[in-house]
């Protein structure tokens, strides 16, 4: 890159299209911590003694959340970071992902702790696969509600005061869309409720990275050395956002910003929405007993239709 730092001088090594930095990788490393504790400031996503389990998938985008978590916590000596993987059991995928989560937490003298979709749930993702009929959900749905399941028991059962997951601005860009596209858009709260208004029940869950886009976070992690697994899931091919991503991200390119402003707009609906939706009360689930819009919750249905 031909022109020098935008803060320092140096010769620059990425451009951040939507502020118009040119970074070098000193900066690049700094001011991507930055706006990550901006985002945990302006949200009040952690407090100084939190217990934080940190989702760990062993790609990417958990990789530099755990990184910039552990850098930031330092700080703040009475709080805990705590690296949770979930199996889902997705053989050649999941173990190769161990494999790295495991490294990265060791580098970083931390502990790993996983929890598995067979030993919660009596069947692998692979096996729930197999088994399905041809009017069934994809794979990325059957995933999506039982991931969310295992970190919600794994964080109870730590006595973690919050769950911390590597959501990124294209992820967050690529569900509004998703939601307002299906005609849920009520979704959008129910997935972003502040910690201020945690249910009881469900472990506060945040999004640090929700002002980093994904190009952000390959940089991120090349410039910083992080070890992460960078193969694509072997279902992610069913998933709905895919369409939505290449979207996004030609739109992005032509319109610089065009992420961020979607961030924005899901965080003034969400507002609208938990105004509107402060009268409704949850029920219990009959059979799970964790909060649920129904007598019985989505992952209890699932587990009823595949014999679980």
């Amino acid at each position: 890159m031909e022109s020098g730092c935008s803060k320092c001088g140096k010769p620059a090594v990425y451009l951040r299209r939507y502020t118009s930095e040119r970074l070098c990788q000193s900066c690049l490393i700094q001011t991507s911590i930055d706006r990550v504790r901006r985002t945990i400031n302006r949200h009040q996503m952690l407090r100084e003694d939190d217990r934080i389990a940190v989702a760990i998938s062993g790609g990417k985008d958990s990789a530099v959340l755990l990184h910039i978590l552990h850098t930031i916590e330092k700080n703040f000596p009475k709080s805990e970071l705590i690296p949770v993987t979930v199996d889902e059991g997705i053989v050649g995928y999941r173990d190769k992902a161990l494999i790295a989560a495991r490294e990265l937490t060791k580098s970083l003298d931390l502990t790993l702790e996983v929890v598995s979709f067979k030993d919660l749930f009596g069947h692998s993702l692979d096996e729930i696969v197999k088994h399905r009929t041809g009017d069934s959900l994809g794979a990325c749905s059957y995933c999506g509600v039982f991931r969310r399941r295992a970190l919600n028991e794994i964080a109870e059962k730590l006595d973690a005061d919050v769950i911390a997951i590597g959501h990124n601005l294209d992820d967050e860009a690529q569900t509004v869309l998703m939601n307002i596209m299906r005609g849920d858009s009520r979704r959008i709260a129910r997935t972003n409720v502040p910690r201020s208004r945690s249910i009881e029940g469900l472990t506060p869950r945040v999004k640090p990275l929700t002002e980093l886009s994904e190009r952000d976070i390959v940089a991120y992690s090349h410039h910083a050395g992080l070890v992460y697994h960078d193969v694509p899931c072997p279902y992610a091919g069913e998933a709905y956002r895919n369409d939505l991503r290449i979207f996004l991200q030609d739109m992005e390119h032509k319109r610089p910003g065009t992420l961020l402003a979607i961030l924005r707009s899901a965080e003034t609906m969400t507002e609208a929405l938990l105004v509107y939706s402060s009268n409704l009360e949850l029920k219990t689930c009959e059979r799970c007993g964790t909060p649920s819009t129904s007598t019985l919750c989505k992952a209890c249905k699932l587990l009823e239709e595949i014999g679980g």
